[in-house]
């Protein structure tokens, strides 16, 4: 199971969106399994997928109640189905709050690696985890970015969002101690026909020193829309301008996920064979 976290510290860029988006079409239109996680206390992409309960149960008692750490609670039982083929959901509440505080209190040495053991448990029964992750780099975070395989940030034009990659980067940087190998990837979205919008998507892809999609994502009413008749996108505009994006987007992250396989497989068969022969 690769765990991909959608994450920004800047809200309005589209992140729900882009997590919810993903998720679906990998799940839906290509038949993966795809577990949602929501990570974010406001539990919007628990609302769109309709397993939104302020008093249900979670990825609070995942954090905080997991039988890796004594607690009551199996990773699977934590987990909802959801009406869309393929797609279950660990949901997620405000008593998320309270859960970044108590774990930023504990002095334990896996405070921070409670998230990678739970999904240790579910590792061969999903294709994909995609993480929502809410706008703060809190304890939540700081769990799953320290299990993640790739982050992907989305960021749309103006300064502001992109000082937002500049920081999403430095605070990767201090979690490689824990996962050296996690990756992070920009993707440009609400994408308008102007000027500034086309100078802004040459410079992430060509000068910014970031790794990028190359496809960016169009700006669409049909987006909002969506949100306020909570469906996910794909599914409330199988045709629009957006939906066809974020498709581009899953066929270059399919491409991405199997390069990086294959890769990793060389450098072990090559590690596997330099030890053969010292020995």
């Amino acid at each position: 199971m690769k765990i991909i976290a959608v994450m920004t510290q800047k809200g309005g860029v589209g992140k729900t969106m882009t997590a919810s988006s993903l998720a679906y079409i990998l799940g839906v239109e290509y038949g993966r399994k795809v577990l949602v996680v929501d990570a974010d206390q406001q539990g919007n992409i628990s609302m769109l997928y309709e397993r939104f309960e302020p008093q249900g149960i979670g990825m609070s008692e995942l954090l905080e109640k997991h039988r890796a750490i004594g607690g009551e609670y199996s990773t699977e039982e934590l987990i909802s189905k959801t009406r869309y083929q393929n797609i279950s959901i660990i949901p997620a509440n405000g008593f998320l709050m309270k859960t970044n505080m108590m774990l930023l209190m504990l002095e334990q040495e896996n405070q921070i690696m409670r998230f990678k053991a739970a999904m240790e448990e579910v590792q061969d029964e999903y294709d994909y985890c995609i993480v929502d992750c809410g706008l703060l780099m809190d304890m939540t975070a700081t769990n799953v970015l320290v299990a993640a395989d790739l982050v992907i940030v989305p960021v749309k034009v103006g300064g502001f969002e992109l000082e937002a990659i500049e920081n999403m980067e430095e605070q990767l940087e201090d979690l490689r101690g824990f996962n050296p190998d996690v990756r992070m990837k920009v993707l440009m979205t609400m994408r308008q026909g102007n000027v500034t919008s086309r100078q802004a998507e040459e410079w992430l892809k060509e000068r910014s020193g970031h790794e990028c999609f190359q496809t960016a994502v169009r700006r669409s009413i049909m987006a909002e829309k969506a949100t306020m008749d909570g469906e996910p996108l794909p599914k409330f505009s199988k045709y629009g301008v957006v939906t066809q994006d974020y498709r581009a987007v899953v066929e270059e992250l399919l491409k991405d996920i199997e390069l990086s396989t294959q890769n990793a497989n060389n450098v072990d068969k090559s590690e596997k064979t330099e030890m053969k022969v010292s020995e």
